[in-house]
């Protein structure tokens, strides 16, 4: 292996150790540990040349199910910087019994991704896992010490090299795997820290994201490699203390965070039923908002509420991004006249709630008709561009709604194919799956051509969900379905079962429904309705029919 030499174009990991910034690691009480940028750099170059040492080659594509600490950073800067390929996942619970479902779904993304190595927190844990997935090699982070008598000899890297792999769904039968690489991580990084205005003698960046998810991971890597001072919250503190996000943002003087719409909303509530008087959020200069449909409603709440505290009113950005465009897509910079339905950065629209949800058309509310309320994403960053287009492929003007296409230079190389190389992306261009609209080069999102479930910020097949739900004996295979809807309140997901029990057994079916769904995903059902045998509409063949279930229950047509 010779000499490294980088592409001046590419982010240089190895110069993390030049920042004077420091990593700190937070719980919801306090400090729980604490890196300076050159100490996390010299612990991952140890881990590069651990991996090397071990046979790893680069290319090779490594797990990463480790929680938010240093030693989570220490391996991924260690796979960055040796040219192997991580991907962070979410810690399997239970890895010890097969059944449960994060052992289901540790085997769905070891049989995706193939990877030569998984790292874990410690040798128990790596035990349990390599029953689980035989094939890769299983370290646990005590495995990443520097090897005696190596000599730092790391591989070069070229802009169409992986990056790194990203989960983009939550099934536990089939996750997508994107590819993304060096180029177009590089891109959408540089565009993020030129939108944040990002710098290091002025920022401070702190979140609770988990890092297996695209927003948490991507701004994680953004902070860093702009030698940033960074705080990270494991996203469990966060929901066993909401406002302790912001008591950190406070007494730390962080100047930019994110969270997807449940976080806002959570810590809002918390707020309510318990202020804190002591929050000072004068630093705070800017706070995204992404990765679910984002209700106004949360967002006036929350500006309202922490008002007091001197949030100021333009702090909050709405964007929308996703995976398979590293991160993120478009923002809502631009200030906005003061009025209803605009403030500082937000911007929305209230739109004819029928025209939409049964005619697919923009129409602006008239008084006394049902209405929606919609929130403006923003425009794209970059080079990236939108594209609404019709089913048949053709352009749709301005509120005319279609499928989103992105293209551009943050466009994945592709998902990962059962041969181990990325699907190719036809002409850099991403079908997205969402409807939408633009209207004065604002981006409005309405809506999903696919049946895909957005909860917390997670991405969950309905299919998942109905599997677990028909564990219950009262509810047979196929007779359950999943679908999810938006109002001025945000998304909502409900359920809906067969069963041939009596009507005195409805009310106790509803309880049990609701508590496998929250005990296997970790939300709550808006609402379980029970139906007899033929109540869920279907296709001749026999398949769901979950978009019609979701109009006849808009419509109150559902019995």
């Amino acid at each position: 292996m010779g000499a490294t030499t980088l592409d001046e174009h590419l982010l240089d990991y190895r110069a993390i150790g030049d920042h004077t910034a420091d990593v700190t690691f937070l719980d919801s009480r306090g400090i729980t540990a604490h890196l300076t940028y050159r100490e996390l750099a010299e612990r991952a170059r140890g881990a590069a040349g651990a991996l090397l040492t071990r046979g790893l080659t680069p290319g090779d594509r490594v797990l990463l199910p480790l929680p938010t600490g240093p030693e989570y950073l220490t391996a991924l800067l260690g796979c960055l910087l040796a040219g192997l390929v991580p991907c962070t996942i979410v810690e399997p619970a239970n890895p010890g019994d097969p059944a449960s479902t994060g052992a289901r779904q540790f085997r769905a993304v070891t049989a995706v991704t193939t990877p030569a190595a998984v790292i874990t927190t410690d040798a128990e844990t790596a035990n349990a896992l390599a029953v689980l997935g035989p094939g890769p090699a299983y370290l646990s982070t005590a495995d990443l010490e520097m090897p005696e008598g190596w000599e730092e000899q790391l591989p070069e890297r070229r802009p169409d090299d992986a990056h790194h792999i990203q989960l983009t769904s939550g099934s536990t039968s089939a996750p997508k795997a994107a590819v993304l690489t060096h180029a177009q991580v590089t891109a959408n990084v540089r565009a993020i820290q030129h939108a944040l205005e990002l710098d290091p003698g002025r920022d401070r960046v702190c979140h609770w994201l988990p890092l297996h998810h695209d927003m948490g991971f991507i701004l994680t890597l953004s902070t860093m490699t702009k030698g940033v001072p960074l705080d990270l919250m494991p996203s469990i503190s966060f929901l066993k203390d909401p406002l302790s996000w912001l008591r950190h943002i406070s007494e730390r003087g962080a100047t930019i965070t994110t969270a997807p719409p449940f976080g806002y909303r959570t810590t809002t509530d918390r707020y309510r039923r318990s202020p804190d008087q002591d929050l000072d959020l004068t630093k705070l200069r800017q706070a995204y908002v992404g990765a679910e449909p984002i209700p106004l409603q949360v967002l006036t709440d929350f500006r309202d509420t922490f008002a007091k505290h001197q949030l100021a009113e333009d702090v909050i950005i709405p964007c929308y991004g996703m995976a398979e465009t590293v991160l993120a897509a478009t923002m809502s910079l631009q200030h906005r006249p003061a009025g209803e339905l605009s403030w500082g950065r937000v911007k929305a629209l209230r739109l004819d709630r029928e025209a939409l949800h049964q005619h697919s058309r923009v129409s602006d509310a008239a008084p006394g008709r049902p209405s929606i309320t919609v929130l403006a994403c923003g425009r794209p960053l970059g080079d990236l561009t939108v594209h609404i287009r019709t089913p048949e492929g053709t352009n749709c003007p301005d509120d005319e709604i279609g499928e989103i296409h992105l293209r551009g230079d943050f466009v994945m190389a592709g998902y990962l194919s059962p041969e181990g190389t990325p699907q190719p992306v036809a002409d850099r261009t991403h079908a997205t799956g969402d409807l939408g609209f633009t209207r004065d080069g604002d981006l409005y999102i309405v809506g999903r051509a696919k049946e895909l479930l957005i909860v917390n910020g997670r991405n969950l097949p309905p299919y998942d969900v109905e599997e677990t739900i028909e564990t219950h004996p009262g509810i047979e295979a196929g007779n359950s379905a999943v679908f999810s809807y938006t109002d001025d309140n945000g998304e909502h997901v409900v359920a809906v079962v067969e069963t041939r029990r009596r009507a005195d057994a409805h009310e106790r079916i509803r309880r049990e429904v609701a508590t496998l769904v929250r005990q296997a995903f970790g939300f709550n059902l808006g609402e379980v309705i029970v139906l007899r045998r033929g109540g869920i509409p279907r296709t001749t063949s026999g398949k769901r029919r979950r978009s019609r279930l979701r109009e006849q229950y808009l419509t109150e047509r559902l019995a």
